[in-house]
């Protein structure tokens, strides 16, 4: 048993060690938790979130709910005393900072120092409800904010405390809410949405979605591995090795202070779908064992030497995909990638040792026959490499076609970070909001903060005015329902005032009374703006959600019915462009708040994207170079890989399939999965290559001996990815059915592609045929590379000109002159004298003998016949092969040359021998 494998001979001990450290990460496992913070979507590291924070700080939250109500008439008595109780009831929630409905807004315009409500009383009269339609129809700031313009939709405005993800849910604030709508009851429609409403469905349906992925993806698994062995412990031992480290990755996430998030929480089904692979190789290796009859000693240990190379490296190439996702500056994305390279190295970890151990344990199996699906697949497999070698341009020519069809689909692709289309058209989440933007308000907000250039810059009537005018071109954008700002306040303001002077007599020069004109607006007399400031300076906190005590800074809130980020983008574009014609330079304008956040990262998706994939390419493509020596060949074996992922996104433009959170992680991931069969194959073909001359022969049954484990293992994967396709969120459905087809063309290009690809090359190089001729340990059998190492030997036969005889063939010939000496490498070659018209057979040289060494040192005549007995192999060597060598490599050409100088000795040695003891004779 080699030394690294000394570790099986305690099995009992690896159990125990794997057994305590799951003990140990389980108690943190227990622990994880579930969010769905945005900021989780968002780049991390990006200085628009700290911008963002310091104006929630500021400002408030823009994180504004909205229950939206509809009935035919909202004035009707019982549907505006639903509206007030709900409120108050709202109001009375902890997390909530305030609530604003029809019932309880106040009206500054009719009185400024002692605003009333716009409904003073309940119920109210018809002539009532007539002067309140009037004036919300006239006053934006209400009319666009709590009704809707036909008057049949109400809109209770909820706005929350600035509080974390956690503290809102924690306090329960989201069921509590809902428990009120459903409480009330009644003819009216309820709805109720907003961004903190949407992270609490979106944790509900993760929770959801984990405990209905998790096991199925664990059934589908272990039903693989019975189709693949037939056997109890072919599914119960890679299903504990993968089990275990699931929990080690959960517990090492806990330890990291991270939780479970929109782009983690398909990680614990998605480990368990790429653990199995891990599993089927190591018990396919060790069922060939069994078959192939070998003692029970040497099942685990020879199935282990077999594996555990190819596995490491499938599990590197897996390590570099899920790693080039780190890459990302999105945090979702970034965290799934460590965390799978950390589950990817705990289910290594379990793969070789728990398995292994378990199997030393057990006892061994005798099959005395392969299985019949075995036997069926293995005849199948042969057919197909026959065929891939046979026609093999048939094949590049489809591959071809494949990637163009491809090609001209990812022309279609289209980026978009809506959050929103993570939920399904018809869930309750995305009903209510398209409902509520619909039928009575934006619910979808962000802020447009407006800064100057020092205290008290933004009191000026001209900067106020470009406010107003910015608010009014808001409204022509399409998507904007309404926006807010420290404008509307002042025109509601100066509105009161003027309410107040109504009163005064105004007399002629005649001392007559005559009307009064119609006020003047603050828009269009400039000098009542200082009265107006007057009254915001006695009670700077009422307006702090607008605008800051110094008037530095100023905040609009626009309320839209934006979601994607498409939209959200063309609207901020347009408000840029608008800003720079026509704001001064002193004054700024800074979009900001979770919509313009999310929209950011569309950019941030497709950067990541190309960075991961270009990674993860290249990092690969030196692996597999690496493992053949050879930068062709790892070209070649990189093919099959890279055209599923085209496909991948070729199907995802010709579907107009959008490119976003979940479907930007397919590319990377599925590159590093799916290579695992291609480094499986080829590391196979690297052993059958030993000893082979027959390439065609060597790919054919490679296919046929890795062929049923990657079956099945791609067959794991495939429904494993598919049980994806059920979950609550559409990027997480397009995840696994996208995955599941990159999944199905990679089992078709590694079946098919690569033994195809693999036959328009020499893979059986001079280097391997070297290995061939020189044989088995040739620098212990043969004397002329005795202290080199076996790859110096090979240096030393391409130096030097190897020659093949057939039988019969001379090697040298009696009588003529030579300078070249012959060692056998493979063969027997006769010296045959000729003298007296006699021919005499002196010996036979074998594998390492020289011949004609004198030759070589004396250039004189050869003094007997040398003639190959079957198939010969020789090394010519010369004085100028001696020359090149020594010029080249003269370390080897010492070595070399010292044991040229023992042959000689030797020689000498035997030819004096036999002189004395001739003469004795």
């Amino acid at each position: 048993m080699a030394a690294w494998a000394r570790w099986l001979r305690y099995p009992l001990a690896v159990l125990a060690a794997n057994l305590l450290m799951t003990a140990a990460l389980g108690l943190f496992a227990a622990r994880i938790e579930i969010e769905s913070s945005l900021e989780s979507v968002l780049p991390a590291g990006d200085p628009e979130i700290a911008y963002y924070a310091g104006v929630r700080a500021a400002f408030g939250s823009d994180d504004v709910a909205v229950v939206g109500l509809l009935a035919p008439d909202i004035f009707a008595s019982a549907t505006l005393a639903k509206i007030a109780s709900l409120t108050e009831a709202i109001a009375g929630i902890e997390g909530v900072e305030r609530v604003l409905s029809l019932t309880n807004a106040v009206d500054p315009a009719a009185d400024v120092f002692d605003p009333p409500r716009l409904l003073p009383r309940l119920p109210p009269s018809a002539a009532a409800i007539a002067a309140l339609k009037h004036k919300l129809a006239s006053t934006p700031l209400y009319g666009k904010n709590l009704v809707s313009g036909d008057f049949r939709g109400a809109a209770i405005n909820v706005f929350f405390k600035n509080l974390t993800d956690a503290q809102y849910l924690s306090l329960g604030v989201d069921q509590k809410i809902r428990g009120l709508l459903a409480a009330a009851g009644g003819p009216e429609r309820m709805y109720y949405t907003g961004a903190a409403h949407v992270k609490q469905a979106a944790v509900e349906l993760m929770r959801r979605d984990l405990l209905r992925f998790t096991p199925v993806a664990l059934v589908l698994v272990l039903l693989v591995l019975w189709l693949s062995f037939w056997t109890i412990r072919g599914v119960l031992l890679p299903a504990v090795s993968v089990l275990l480290a699931l929990v080690w990755t959960l517990g090492f996430m806990v330890l990291a202070g991270k939780a479970i998030t929109l782009g983690t929480f398909i990680l614990p089904p998605l480990l368990i779908v790429v653990g199995s692979s891990f599993g089927i190789h190591m018990m396919a290796r060790y069922y060939e064992q069994v078959e192939a009859g070998a003692e029970r000693e040497l099942l685990v240990v020879r199935a282990f030497e077999r594996v555990w190379l190819p596995l490491v490296v499938s599990a590197l190439t897996m390590v570099i995909g899920f790693g080039s996702l780190a890459v990302n500056r999105i945090t979702a994305i970034w965290d799934l990638g460590i965390f799978a390279v950390v589950g990817v190295v705990c289910l290594t970890v379990t793969s070789l040792t728990v398995i292994p151990a378990l199997l030393q344990l057990l006892p061994a199996e005798r099959r005395t026959q392969p299985r019949r699906i075995s036997l069926w697949l293995a005849a199948s497999l042969t057919r197909l490499g026959q065929g891939a070698f046979v026609s093999r341009r048939v094949i590049l020519w489809g591959a071809a076609a494949a990637a163009l069809v491809a090609g001209l689909g990812i022309r279609s692709i289209r980026v978009d970070s809506d959050f929103l289309y993570y939920f399904d058209p018809a869930s309750e989440v995305r009903q209510a909001n398209e409902t509520i933007n619909r039928e009575v308000v934006g619910s979808n907000p962000f802020y447009l903060v407006i800064e100057g250039s020092g205290a008290g810059a933004l009191k000026r009537w001209e900067v106020l005015k470009l406010i107003k005018d910015l608010q009014t071109f808001l409204a022509t954008l399409p998507g904007v329902s309404s926006s807010l700002s420290v404008a509307d306040y002042l025109e509601l303001l100066d509105a009161g005032l003027s309410k107040s002077a109504e009163g005064d007599i105004l007399l002629d020069e005649q001392g007559r009374i005559v009307a009064a004109a119609p006020a003047a607006s603050l828009w269009e007399e400039p000098a009542r703006l200082p009265a107006v400031l007057s009254l915001v300076s006695t009670s700077p906190a009422t307006f702090s959600s607008v605008v800051t005590p110094d008037f530095r800074r100023a905040n609009v809130l626009v309320r839209t019915e934006l979601s994607g980020s498409r939209r959200i983008a063309d609207t901020l574009a347009a408000v840029r462009a608008y800003v720079a014609e026509h704001f001064p330079a002193e004054v700024q304008v800074h979009p900001t708040g979770n919509l313009v956040l999310l929209t950011g990262s569309t950019a941030d998706i497709v950067a990541g994207q190309i960075k991961s994939l270009s990674l993860a390419l290249a990092v690969i493509f030196v692996v597999m170079a690496l493992m053949f020596l050879s930068v062709k060949v790892g070209l070649l074996a990189m093919l099959p890989n890279v055209l599923p992922i085209a496909i991948f996104f070729g199907v995802m433009g010709w579907l107009g399939i959008l490119l976003n959170l979940g479907t930007s992680l397919i590319a990377a991931i599925a590159l590093g999965i799916a290579v695992d069969s291609t480094i499986h194959y080829m590391a196979r073909l690297n052993l059958e290559l030993r000893g082979e001359t027959d390439q065609a022969a060597v790919l054919v049954r490679t296919l046929r001996l890795v062929g049923e484990p990657i079956i099945f293992t791609t067959v794991a994967l495939f429904f494993g990815f598919l049980t994806f396709a059920g979950s609550s969120f559409v990027p997480i459905q397009n995840f696994g059915m996208l995955a599941g087809v990159t999944m199905a063309a990679a089992l078709g290009t590694n079946l098919v592609l690569l033994p195809a690809l693999l036959a328009t090359t020499k893979i059986i190089t001079l280097w391997d045929l070297l290995a061939v001729k020189l044989g088995q340990e040739p620098t212990r059998t043969i004397p002329l590379f005795a202290g080199l190492r076996p790859g110096q030997a090979r240096v030393v036969v391409l130096m030097g000109r190897l020659q093949h005889f057939a039988p019969g063939d001379y090697v040298m010939r009696q009588g003529e002159r030579g300078d070249v000496m012959y060692v056998v490498l493979q063969g027997v070659a006769q010296v045959v004298a000729s003298g007296g018209g006699e021919r005499r057979l002196i010996r036979e040289c074998g594998r390492g003998e020289v011949i004609g060494e004198m030759g070589l040192v004396r250039h004189g005549q050869r003094s007997a016949d040398v003639v190959a007995a079957g198939a010969l192999d020789a090394l010519a060597v010369d004085e100028r092969f001696l020359q090149r060598l020594q010029g080249r490599y003269p370390r080897i050409a010492a070595q070399v040359f010292l044991n040229l100088t023992r042959i000689l000795s030797d020689r000498l040695q035997r030819m004096t021998d036999q002189y004395v003891a001739s003469r004795r004779a």
